[in-house]
């Protein structure tokens, strides 16, 4: 009896990734649509607090638009991922369609780390943000309590800043917004 021939997997591209119902949380990893960690409860919840320090900030500076985790960002044809937060300053938030990002990229994306996304979120996805232009990449531990901003300069991100614990996060790229950290590692109540 012969086996069946080892069938290729399906290749899939940006449009099929941005089909994908709105639950749906597969990225799209080179023509593959992979499942992503569902996120645990504290995850949830360092992004919920980023997103309310940097959308208020955005509506009392310069009326940026800040988008949770579920919006597609555009690696390429083969390449399509959903950062924890993106944020759009107003001019580049002209680029932002219902459909994805239609052209440009964020000024700003964030990733909050799990033990299954560490390598990917560190390495792989920061080559990506960085080939995109993304002029800051945002990475929170919650295991260890850390937060590193990385900015990028001639096509590769180096650390401009690295904190841990309860510290004022300040970024100068976004004059006027502070993060207090202590308000991230734990959940209320």
């Amino acid at each position: 009896m012969s086996e069946a021939p080892l069938s290729q997997p399906l290749r899939y591209s940006w449009n099929d990734f941005i089909a994908l119902d709105e639950d749906d949380l597969r990225e799209l990893i080179d023509g593959e649509l992979l499942e992503v960690e569902v996120p645990s409860e504290l995850h949830e919840h360092i992004v919920m607090r980023l997103g309310f320090f940097l959308t208020g900030w955005a509506r009392a500076s310069d009326g940026g638009r800040v988008l949770a985790s579920g919006y597609k960002l555009r690696v390429s044809d083969s390449r399509g991922v959903m950062p924890d937060i993106q944020y759009f300053s107003s001019e580049s938030a002209r680029s932002v369609g219902s459909a994805g990002l239609t052209q440009g990229h964020p000024d700003l994306v964030i990733e909050v780390l799990s033990e299954s996304s560490r390598r990917f979120d560190r390495v792989t996805k920061l080559g990506w943000y960085a080939e995109l232009g993304v002029p800051e990449y945002w990475i929170v531990d919650p295991s260890s309590c850390t937060l590193e901003r990385l900015v990028l300069g001639e096509g590769h991100y180096v650390i401009a800043q690295a904190l841990e614990g309860n510290a004022l996060f300040a970024p100068p790229s976004f004059d006027g917004l502070e993060v207090p950290l202590a308000e991230l590692w734990a959940l209320p109540g």
